[in-house]
């Protein structure tokens, strides 16, 4: 399913069986705003982050908020911006362990300061989703191939129910959440 296909079916799904967490959802990303965070990484966003952030830009306000993945709650382009410059400046006040590289853009944020960001940078991992962490972790981070895969699998969990990062989707009232499976 192309990446346009997969939105358009998280809006279905959501309309249909979770409807307040659909329309908790902001409008598209202005203009501005997208520039904001080109600038802020310094290269033109990859075509499917610009698609993700013109479908809605990020998950409102709501509780509990809409996640790209369970337990990541999808970031707008000012929280965006943000947790990048936060983790940049975390990384300069530990010159001997750096966890972030200036070219990823944070695009939902976990528990304990866990984010998915996706590569920007011109490198084998070129949009690459990764699980990023301020743990010093031992274990190299769970990584998708790109914004498409891990959206399609969050979807197919939705739809199906089936557990997806140790979790399963549960609708109450109608809001879209995730619990521990």
């Amino acid at each position: 399913m192309s990446f346009s296909s997969t939105l358009a079916a998280i809006d279905g799904w959501l309309a249909e069986y979770a409807p307040l967490t659909l329309r908790d959802l902001p409008p598209p990303a202005t203009a501005a705003e997208l520039a904001a965070v080109r600038a802020q990484l310094g290269v033109d966003l990859l075509k499917d982050v610009e698609e993700l952030l013109r479908w809605h830009n990020g998950a409102g306000r709501a509780r509990p908020p809409f996640c790209l993945a369970p337990g990541f709650a999808f970031l707008g382009t000012a929280d965006m911006v943000a947790m990048s410059r936060r983790r940049i400046a975390e990384d300069a006040d530990r010159p001997m362990w750096r966890s972030w590289n200036r070219q990823w853009l944070p695009v939902a944020s976990g528990r304990r300061g866990s984010c998915l960001a996706v590569d920007h940078a011109e490198s084998d991992t070129h949009g690459n989703v990764v699980i990023s962490s301020t743990d010093d972790g031992r274990d190299g981070p769970r990584t998708w191939p790109d914004l498409g895969a891990l959206l399609s699998r969050s979807y197919q969990a939705m739809r199906y129910g089936n557990p997806f990062m140790k979790s399963r989707r549960t609708v109450l009232h109608g809001r879209l959440d995730w619990e521990e499976a």
